[in-house]
């Protein structure tokens, strides 16, 4: 846990330099008592803020925990946009007066401060306002593929993929119920969920009878099937990032009970049939269940191992939290390989960058005969905001062409 102290150290550097500028911008505009009382004021809420991913630690009330992290992660997203505004700002006035300097303190130097202070802090207030409230605005993005066999379902198939609801002190019970009669209003043939079901540490759920609920109104004609990711496993977190490194990874017991209220049948590296669709579910490569931090690889089954006995005449659908191992996917025979994990990138600028880790990070990817599909997913990691990343269930109508 030794690298606990530089990130937090860090944390509060750059957290007194943010806390500068903004009383700096206060002090631009308000002198005397008024601008003194004001800066006290926001002196006290941004420490507040700013020791919300640590205070709960403080607390055992249940209650209290919730509210204090539920907080930080609204902070966390406010924060990274603050950060990267504020620097921003700094490279362009380096560059502006290396070719037009002003001397400090004179009428073009504070006009200038000023004005900087006003845009930077405009912009993070729409970004953060724009992110918190497009969390809430889940829509659906539909995909149509032809998969060269026969059909044994009596003509097309209509999945739909769900993934990272990451439930918890963000994602409640009305998001879960938005999601559901979503989900039942396609009508769909299947139900796929892509891992991420919890946000770690099921303690977050308040309303978990009502979410079983909501869950087990589901509608489909074959069930829902679904496996774990790396938030699946109990974590203690601190604004989304692990606080420790865990030796076992785990989901608790609990989570096993839900799913089996909420009519989700888990594939951990094992395979189903019904009437004809073969389908895998996957233990997640990062974290699997029952892993540990030496074992991870070894941990599950290979995907030529799992697919070896179907019958590759036959629909085969993979359901993997995590988009890797696309080629030995298409190579195993698998036609439909359901993903989520990235979030596509979830807040900008990570829409723009996570194209730079992933294959396939986002939507629709052909590999080979193998239709990639990647989902942005429903629920948020750490910062509580969604900008240029929208939450998303994806509909996939698959039409046999053989």
């Amino acid at each position: 846990m030794w690298y606990l102290i530089p990130l937090a150290l860090l944390y509060i550097l750059i957290n007194v330099l943010i806390w500068h500028r903004a009383v700096r911008l206060i002090r631009g505009f308000l002198k005397g008592t008024a601008g003194t009382a004001i800066c006290i004021c926001f002196t006290l809420i941004y420490a507040f803020l700013m020791s919300s991913v640590l205070s709960w630690t403080l607390f055992s009330s249940p209650v209290i925990v919730h509210w204090l992290k539920m907080i930080s992660n609204f902070w966390v997203g406010i924060f990274i946009y603050c950060l990267i505004f504020i620097i921003s700002a700094e490279i362009v006035t380096f560059i502006i007066h290396f070719f037009r300097k002003h001397p400090k303190g004179s009428p073009e130097h504070v006009r200038f401060i000023r004005t900087r202070g006003v845009i930077v802090s405009v912009l993070i207030i729409l970004f953060s306002f724009y992110g918190i409230v497009n969390c809430n605005n889940l829509r659906v993005t539909e995909y149509d593929v032809n998969v060269d066999k026969a059909s044994t379902t009596g003509g097309d198939l209509k999945v739909v993929l769900i993934a990272d609801t990451h439930i918890g002190y963000t994602v409640g019970e009305k998001n879960i119920r938005d999601m559901v009669e979503l989900v039942n209003q396609q009508n769909p043939d299947l139900i796929c969920f892509a891992g991420d079901i919890f946000d770690n540490d099921l303690d977050a759920m308040t309303d978990i009878e009502k979410i079983e609920s909501d869950f087990s109104n589901m509608k489909s004609r074959y069930g829902t099937y679904a496996c774990y990711g790396n938030h699946d496993i109990y974590e203690k977190l601190v604004g989304g990032f692990s606080l420790y490194q865990m030796n076992k990874y785990e989901v608790q017991k609990e989570a096993s009970r839900f799913l089996e209220a909420s009519n989700i049948n888990m594939l951990e590296d094992r395979t189903v049939i019904i009437d004809g669709i073969q389908i895998v579910g996957r233990i997640d490569e990062s974290k699997p269940n029952g892993g540990t931090k030496e074992n991870k690889v070894h941990a599950r089954k290979s995907i030529s191992a799992l697919t070896n006995d179907f019958d590759k005449s036959k629909l085969i659908i993979d359901i993997d939290h995590e988009p890797s191992q696309l080629d030995e996917k298409a190579a195993a025979g698998v036609d439909l390989d359901l993903c989520g994990h990235t979030h596509d990138g979830q807040i900008f600028p990570g829409n723009l960058t996570i194209n730079l880790f992933w294959d396939n990070a986002y939507g629709l990817l052909d590999v080979g005969s193998m239709h990639s599909i990647v989902t942005s997913g429903i629920g948020v990691w750490g910062p509580a905001m969604r900008v240029g990343a929208n939450p998303e269930i994806a509909v996939v109508n698959v039409h046999f062409t053989k």
